[in-house]
């Protein structure tokens, strides 16, 4: 019954759909199992025909839960040997298997253990996991073990496109960690210089929104896959990355560091120039059309004095006009009212 079990395994990983891995017995073999990794051997009997045969033994490379970055992903099976120890796929060696591509998920479940094409039935042990993207996994089957190596298929990152050498200067900044708020202005400086495989005198100084001020120089950091560096400063590693941000501009953003989770906008310095003229003209517009609001409430509060006065013009009374005797009466009798 176990027999028949490893055989449906195989045939539903061969079954699978058009995908692309890789990974030969060799391949693992040549390489060196890191030292800290605890090996744990399980022994099996090779044939029940024979109690004399030499029993053969596979190790279990221990592969704890916080290594699943290593494993889990897609991976191109490039080797299947059956329990009865007969290679039922090769990729590698055998002309009709090479024109196969099996591509199949792979799932850290527990230490060790590993998920097939998110099957449950499919969980097998961890023989070898290198650095090279390369992995050997088994099942016990019956007397025997099943045995699947594959080569994990890593995703093109994107690079960050750069001419040949470009000098940046920041433009603005938003520091999580601190506040919200972006920093622009007087409350940021910083400059470096971008090739296509380094980054060069970066020299960043931000002022938080509550007065505090942080800052970060790296003489040199190598560019990585996908515009990852990392660098070393005052005995901490800092690590980030870089991607572009427009036609002249660049995001650098710190993963590690006293800068973690800083993002910084760096542009050219024509492009900075751009750009403040652009918020200055902005400005204007906004003060002269704050003084066109108040010009015109200021019309309108004529108008409506004016309508309010036309309204109430019969409650008004008519100015009586006292000649020089009236006047000098008025002064007799009541005296002068200033």
């Amino acid at each position: 019954m176990k027999v028949l079990t490893s055989k449906k395994a195989i045939i539903a990983i061969l079954s699978l759909g058009s995908v692309v891995l890789a990974g030969t017995i060799k391949d693992i073999n040549s390489r060196t199992v890191s030292r800290k990794h605890a090996l744990e051997e399980l022994p099996v009997e090779r044939s029940l025909a024979s109690d004399v045969a030499p029993s053969m033994r596979i190790a279990i490379m221990k592969v704890e839960m916080s290594e699943a970055f290593k494993v889990n992903g897609k991976w191109e099976i490039t080797r299947i040997v059956g329990s009865d120890e007969v290679v039922t796929y090769d990729k590698l060696n055998n002309p009709e298997d090479s024109k196969k591509n099996i591509v199949v998920p792979l799932k850290l479940v527990g230490t060790s253990s590993v998920m097939v094409n998110n099957d449950r039935d499919l969980v097998y042990k961890i023989s070898l996991l290198s650095d090279f993207g390369t992995i050997a996994i088994f099942k016990k089957m019956g007397n025997g073990f099943e045995i699947i190596e594959a080569r994990m298929i890593r995703e093109k990152k994107a690079e960050v496109a750069v001419a040949e050498e470009v000098e940046l200067v920041l433009e603005r900044a938003l520091n999580q960690s601190k506040s919200n708020k972006i920093l622009s202005g007087s409350d940021i400086s910083g400059e470096m210089t971008l090739t296509k495989k380094s980054i060069e005198g970066l020299s960043v100084s931000l002022t938080n929104t509550n007065g505090e001020v942080q800052s970060i120089d790296i003489a040199s950091a190598q560019l990585l896959d996908g515009g990852s560096f990392k660098a070393d400063v005052d005995g901490e590693e800092v690590s980030g990355v870089i991607f572009n941000n427009g036609k002249d501009g660049y995001r650098l953003s710190f993963v590690t560091g006293p800068l973690a989770g800083a993002m910084l906008n760096f542009v050219t310095a024509g492009e900075l120039e751009r750009i403040e003229q652009k918020d200055a003209e902005q400005n204007d517009n906004y003060f002269e059309q704050e003084e066109q609001k108040i010009q015109e409430m200021a019309q309108n509060e004529v108008v409506e004095e004016r309508r309010e006065m036309a309204e109430n013009v019969e409650n008004y009374e008519p100015v009586k006009i006292l000649s020089a005797d009236e006047i000098k009466e008025t002064a007799e009798t009541q005296g002068f009212n200033f």
